[in-house]
This record gives C-alpha cells, sequence and structure tokens, in this order.
C-alpha cells in the first residue's frame, strides 16, 4: 500500500525565490531518505502565497 504525503505551505508572497530554493533542497533529501518526490508546486495562478509538495 502506497501512502501520498501532501504539504500545504503558507510563503510570503514575495519569497517565491526563497521557497523554490528550499523545494530544491528537499527535492535532493526526500530520496536519499527512501521516498518518491512527486512534486513542489509553487504558486503561479490565484494565490499568490499557498505552494504544496506531494510524495509517497
Amino acid at each position: 500500500m502506497t501512502i501520498t504525503c501532501f504539504i500545504r505551505y503558507e510563503i510570503d508572497p514575495f519569497g517565491k525565490a526563497a521557497f523554490e530554493q528550499y523545494a530544491r533542497a528537499w527535492g535532493q533529501a526526500i530520496p536519499r531518505c527512501g521516498a518518491d518526490l512527486i512534486g513542489y508546486y509553487a504558486p503561479h495562478e490565484g494565490s499568490a502565497t499557498t505552494a504544496y509538495a506531494a510524495y509517497n
């Protein structure tokens, strides 16, 4: 059975670049810990402060 984890982030709308850097760092760390990263999703339409991540 696969469990998928969704994480919702509230980010500073002017800190999108910092979130992208954070996502890249964790994008490498999550697979090293044995999980499968599905992706990070930064705001681009609608809310300017909500971002998501998903991994199995």
